[in-house]
């Protein structure tokens, strides 16, 4: 049986998407030391999500989107240096031209001398002959991102990256790539670049700081074992142009690289800062710090507003009754059950992401953009309601009938269940006229 109309507030909800429904566009630069006192090497990424790169329909029924990224490296508006990549990307269907968590993206790396630069980006669609995105940010490169007093050893900024493939040949590096913070719920680690310079390391440790109010609250530490720490010949661009390519030659190049795990899955939606220690055998030390925050990345819209994700759970996961409950209290109350009730649903209460939370309220959100019609909002549909309770069907297709409306049908083999919606008045609005098991058909 479904459950009856929410009554929410749709205004509220609205709101909320005009001022977070931001394009999902990300760039980060870290500087690595280079072997000459003056030079440096620049890593740049750069990433734009599928919903902004406008996709085309082509010739064959799929969807592609031409576009190129460039990135001037200016000094007193002079360009020193640019990195030019054309990206084409391909999916099958036009939802895919939708996914917000998927990216079209460039790697590059820009040698460099050391000085104050401006790095100018632009994101061109080629299909469209048209700037989807521009961006400048300043680059204090006048000192080495982090050297010993002591020793040789070098290290760079620390850069976020998804857990690495790591060979006898060669290490694939991905960087997380979300402008320098972290991903609420990712499993990823940070990587360190040093220049040991005819000195070695004798330990890195690191610790991670919650940053509370004006203090900082030690969340975990550790020292690295060998198995991170890894000497590398030379660190290039993949082929493909959206990783870095470690390669682990045996000629020694005085390279190594020092992979940081801190359990990031774990930790909080919060803000931390990262330290990290390098002590070599020279007597040198080397401190990286790094604060950060640990983004949730495209988080459901009502959980900007306890009282609206409360609202709409009526049905499902509470009855009318225990909503009055969860909101009986000042918002701090109201919070703090609300993420009480939903930490009793969590499939995995070791961390600090909810998986089933981001689930539910995702839902929704997919509800909203696809089943909206001129009289409900698409939540409180009927293929809102279904899809909310349910998920995303297995199958979905659609019969034209001859003088009759059109049905829209959902299978769910998990389930057994088939869904038959019908567009009665000709409006969109797809109204339930029947639910079956298959077993029975």
């Amino acid at each position: 049986m479904l459950f009856s109309p929410l009554v929410v507030g749709q205004d509220r909800y609205l709101d909320i998407v005009q001022k977070y429904r931001r394009p999902q566009f990300f760039a980060e630069f870290i500087a690595l030391p280079a072997t000459h006192h003056d030079s440096l090497k620049l890593v740049g990424n750069i990433r734009l999500s599928y919903d902004n790169s406008f996709f085309v329909k082509n010739s064959e029924g799929k969807f592609s989107t031409d576009l190129t990224f460039t990135t001037e490296i200016l000094q007193r508006n002079t360009a020193v240096t640019r990195s030019i990549r054309r990206k084409i990307v391909t999916v099958n269907s036009h939802e895919e031209t939708l996914n917000r968590t998927e990216f079209v993206e460039t790697v590059f790396i820009l040698p460099l001398k050391k000085g104050d630069y401006e790095v100018a980006v632009e994101v061109t669609n080629n299909d469209l002959q048209k700037s989807l995105r521009m961006e400048r940010q300043s680059l204090k490169l006048s000192a080495e991102p982090a050297a010993a007093k002591q020793g040789g050893i070098k290290a760079s900024q620390l850069l976020f990256i998804n857990r690495p493939n790591i060979t006898n040949d060669s290490i694939s590096i991905e960087p997380l790539g979300v402008s320098g913070n972290g991903v609420f719920g990712r499993d990823y680690l940070a990587m360190l670049y040093f220049q040991l310079n005819s000195d070695s390391l004798r330990e890195v440790s690191y610790q991670l700081f919650e940053k509370q109010d004006q203090r900082e609250i030690l969340t975990t530490s550790g020292k690295l074992s060998p198995n991170n720490l890894i000497s590398i010949s030379a660190l290039r661009e993949s082929k493909g142009e959206t990783q870095l390519i470690a390669e682990r030659g045996k000629k020694a190049t005085g390279e190594l690289l020092a992979f940081i795990d801190f359990n990031a899955k774990a930790i909080a939606n919060a803000r931390y800062v990262l330290k990290a220690t390098a002590v070599s055998e020279k007597g040198g030390v080397v401190e990286v710090k790094k604060e950060f925050d640990n983004a949730w990345i495209n988080m459901p819209y009502p959980l900007y507003d306890i009282e609206l994700a409360v609202r709409l759970m009526e049905g499902i996961m509470i009855t009318s009754d225990e909503v009055g409950k969860l909101l009986d209290g000042n918002p701090a109350e109201q919070r703090r059950k609300f993420l009480a009730f939903w930490k009793a649903q969590d499939p995995t209460p070791d961390t600090e992401f909810n998986e089933a939370l981001e689930e539910y309220f995702r839902r929704v959100d997919y509800t909203f953009f696809n089943f909206y019609t001129n009289r409900d909002f698409g939540w409180r549909t009927d293929r809102g309601k279904i899809y909310i309770r349910y998920g995303k069907p297995t199958d979905i297709s659609r019969e034209f009938p001859l003088n009759k409306p059109t049905r829209e049908i959902w299978i769910y083999k998990n389930l057994n269940k088939r869904f038959v919606f019908s567009d009665i008045t000709n409006t969109g609005n797809y109204e339930l006229v029947s639910e079956s098991q298959l077993e029975n058909e």
